[in-house]
């Protein structure tokens, strides 16, 4: 996992105070971790989860700490009155078969040429 991951989830956390900002936890270091947490208008009035940072520490992948984060936000978001979120992964990295095994659709995709 970039290390600027976690950067920008501390800055967001001390600058904007932001929504909380979930993590998992494994002897005592910071293994993985999704937020912030926040709920906005989409522009036809809806209330969206709005789209967080979202990793699991290579090393600490297939114990099921990805799924548990994943869970544990969508619990949140719908506590909080979100009716939906839209998500974006890369085609056949590790999020993307963690939503498709949570029985997630896809809507699309979108190539980027840029190198």
């Amino acid at each position: 996992m970039a290390a600027d991951g976690f950067a920008f989830l501390d800055r967001q956390m001390k600058t904007k105070g932001c929504g909380p900002v979930l993590a998992a936890v494994v002897e005592g270091r910071v293994v993985g971790a999704i937020g912030p947490m926040e709920i906005c208008p989409d522009p036809t009035g809806a209330d969206q989860l709005m789209p967080q940072y979202f990793a699991v520490h290579p090393e600490a992948r297939g114990h099921g700490l990805g799924r548990h984060l994943w869970r544990a936000a969508m619990h949140w978001g719908q506590t909080y009155g979100a009716v939906y979120q839209l998500l974006q992964t890369e085609v056949r990295g590790a999020s993307d078969h963690l939503c498709r095994s949570e029985g997630l659709a896809t809507l699309g995709f979108l190539h980027d040429r840029r190198v």
